[in-house]
């Protein structure tokens, strides 16, 4: 059985790795450029789909297994070399705290003008801004897996009304409200900061159209953590620029990196974050155990039990 890990931090699962299953042979790449030329002999690929491309899969003839770093393993499903038979597993449950810290960050920093007062501090100013208090508003968060679930309720914490938007409305702690996905415009339009935690897929593809941006209020906020390719970017820019919309705090967005030439760099009423909600030191520590778990039981033949088994 050969396993390839394939990160920039690559060692830091295999440590791990090696020191459960000592015989297990076990090839690490920071990148692609590290790569041995043969590949033909791995069963086993641990990776973040950002780092793989369909070359390296077809290359994979004897792969068996994907197990995804991350909880999204849409990069994987779109190489057009990738086998039916090969499972897919994720680490999906190990983003809820990351997440929930980066939704609270983007909306401190947005709706009390973080780049404003960081400029008044460059230049030795001493600007006191008044801020809005988080408690008494109005969540709106679309997309309740573990991260949405997570983040709902430490904005339910801090005294804010939360209402979920979901495909498969039910009840969760925190949540005064669950509202199904069809009805999100009407949703948008209670939210004081409306927070976005949905994953890129065709039924997701731009769900952040122009008529959700035109339903909120002038005071709110859009707060994105899910993934860029779920929103109208140009509705979201020209809400952004005309002050229909009080701002945004964005970690990603359609494409990353982001280029230069980008509005969203300039506005004022933007805070953006370059796609690092999950991007903790403590990462590889939170994904290992999942990874090894998911080992344990393929390696024993029992592949139909790992955790976090995504259909394709």
């Amino acid at each position: 059985m050969k396993l390839l890990v394939l990160d920039a931090h690559a060692n830091s699962y295999a440590q791990p790795i090696a020191k459960e299953f000592p015989d297990l042979a076990l090839v690490t790449a920071r990148d692609a450029s590290e790569l041995p030329d043969d590949l033909s002999e791995i069963d086993v690929l641990i990776a973040f789909g950002v780092a793989v491309n369909d070359d390296i899969i077809r290359r994979l003839r004897a792969l068996k297994w994907i197990q995804s770093l991350a909880t999204g393993v849409d990069h994987f499903l779109r190489f057009p070399s990738l086998p039916q038979c090969v499972i897919i597993t994720s680490t999906r449950g190990i983003h809820g705290a990351p997440m929930r810290e980066t939704v609270i960050y983007l909306m401190t920093a947005v709706s009390r003008e973080a780049p404003r007062l960081m400029v008044a501090q460059q230049a030795h100013i001493w600007d006191r801004l008044s801020w809005s208090l988080l408690a008494g508003k109005t969540a709106v968060v679309v997309g309740i897996g573990v991260a949405g679930t997570a983040i709902g309720q430490l904005l339910h914490a801090l005294d804010m009304t939360v209402i979920g938007v979901t495909h498969t409305p039910r009840r969760i702690d925190g949540f005064a409200e669950m509202i199904a996905t069809d009805r999100l415009v009407e949703a948008a339009g209670q939210a004081d900061y409306l927070v976005n935690v949905l994953p890129a897929s065709a039924a997701n593809a731009k769900i952040f159209r122009r008529g959700v941006v035109a339903a909120m209020k002038r005071s709110a906020y859009f707060i994105n953590v899910g993934r860029g390719q779920t929103v109208d970017e140009a509705a979201l820019i020209a809400a952004l620029r005309e002050r229909r919309i009080a701002g945004a705090g964005l970690d990603v967005f359609e494409t990353f990196p982001l280029p230069p030439t980008s509005p969203f760099w300039d506005l004022p009423n933007v805070v953006l974050t370059p796609h690092i909600g999950g991007h903790v030191r403590d990462y590889a520590a939170l994904a290992a155990p999942i990874v090894i778990h998911n080992l344990r039981l393929f390696l024993a033949g029992r592949a139909a039990e790992m955790r976090n088994i995504v259909e394709h």
